[in-house]
């Protein structure tokens, strides 16, 4: 069975660019967690200071993952639209040079 996927080049290079500019802010995100941790224990006594701190440390770790995998999302995608595009031209390159009478190549 064969199917047919068609691309919104343009569409696909703007979510690409959209999710890389998330990807950066989560990584902000991520950063600002883990350095607020110590102030976040420091304004708590005991455990409940620990787990402040903790949790906000487990936060911007798991942030950063997801920074991570959100910028290798866009990558992966900005990546496809330019193999899209240079399949694409030469594809059309390919057509042209038909249309004009220049050989094909060996058969």
């Amino acid at each position: 069975m064969c199917s047919t996927i068609s691309v919104q080049l343009d569409a696909l290079e703007a979510l690409a660019a959209e999710l890389s500019a998330l990807a950066v802010e989560l990584d902000d995100d991520a950063d600002l967690c883990r350095h607020r941790a110590g102030a976040l224990s420091a304004a708590l006594d005991g455990h409940e200071g620990w787990a402040a701190g903790a949790t906000a440390t487990a936060w911007g770790s798991l942030t950063a993952v997801v920074a991570a995998r959100t910028a290798a999302v866009a990558a992966t995608l900005t990546a496809a639209a330019a193999a899209y595009r240079a399949a694409d031209a030469a594809l059309s390159e390919g057509i042209g040079a038909r249309e004009h009478g220049v050989p094909e190549g060996p058969r």
